[in-house]
């Protein structure tokens, strides 16, 4: 299966700096879900996002799971948190932004 990596830098609470990533995976019945993207240490991640990768379902595991949060307001809230966990991926064909393909020159 091929799917398309994001990536954003983002920083902790304690000020460190590090990469999260993200996917749209799509369904068998052909909707989708946006999800964060985790790769296990031992598979290393991307070091240049956006880029397609290509995976085995048998390398890789998704886990669904409500989690309550506290946003910047102090209000509680809950969240559906998607993740897809990377055990072992391969380099795809190479990712093409199409993102201004229906604009005029």
């Amino acid at each position: 299966m091929q799917i398309t990596i994001f990536g954003k830098k983002k920083t902790s609470n304690d000020g460190k700096q590090f990469m999260a990533y993200f996917s749209t995976l799509t369904k068998k019945d052909g909707s989708q879900l946006q999800c964060s993207v985790k790769f296990r240490d031992e598979c290393g991640a991307p070091k240049n996002v956006p880029i397609n990768i290509v995976v085995d379902h048998k390398d890789c595991n998704f886990a669904e799971k409500n989690v309550k949060y506290t946003d910047k307001d102090g209000i509680e809230k809950e969240a559906l948190d998607r993740t897809l966990w990377v055990q072992a991926w391969a380099e795809g064909e190479p990712y093409v932004d199409t993102s201004m393909d229906e604009f005029v020159d």
